[in-house]
């Protein structure tokens, strides 16, 4: 994997950021190498990325677009450990997985769940509202907006992770809003 700009490292690193307490948790994350972006699906903080004839095909229908919504094209050939997104360039991406079924996690003290799956990728605009229900908007300054159903999501956990596994832990505020700090400029 080629290192990206700390900027792009920290705004992939967002997909998980609202993420359930759960341990070591499964969710999607976007990364842009090489004019293309792709979708992962694993445990980030883990170092896990699912296969493709493996977990990686429980991401069955994925949708992206761009931050201005253009429909993006979702390859239905996947790479050994990816799904290709294509026509993104460099442009931000959001994308979803909505179609997971009802599980039930009872027996790991969450009780019966409906996974939906939502990350993003770049610097966009924090005018920019995306039409995900969930949504982490970059709005400058190290500083996000966590948004449910188009509504800040006041007292929100949110965990920023970068691909060398540096983690932070935070709450947002009252107004969705959480600012972060790194241990290396970028």
């Amino acid at each position: 994997m080629k290192t990206a700009k700390l900027s792009s490292m920290v705004a992939f690193g967002f997909i998980a950021l609202l993420q359930a307490t759960m341990a070591q948790a499964h969710f999607i994350w976007l990364e842009q190498i090489d004019n293309q972006t792709r979708l992962y699906f694993g445990e980030y903080e883990g170092g896990l990325r699912e296969k493709t004839g493996g977990k990686l095909d429980a991401i069955a229908a994925p949708e992206a677009t761009t931050i201005d919504n253009k429909a993006l094209q979702v390859s239905a050939k996947r790479a050994a450990d990816y799904i290709a997104i294509e026509g993104a360039g460099t442009q931000p991406v959001l994308a979803h997985e909505l179609t997971m079924k009802v599980k039930d996690l009872t027996k790991s003290r969450y009780g019966i769940v409906k996974p939906m799956y939502y990350a993003r990728v770049g610097n966009g605009h924090a005018e920019s509202v995306a039409n995900h229900a969930l949504d982490i908007q970059p709005i400058g300054n190290n500083k996000v907006r966590i948004h449910l159903n188009g509504k800040p999501l006041a007292k929100a956990k949110l965990k920023v992770m970068a691909p060398n596994q540096w983690l932070q832990e935070m709450d947002a505020d009252e107004n969705g809003e959480v600012t972060y700090s790194t241990p290396w400029p970028g």
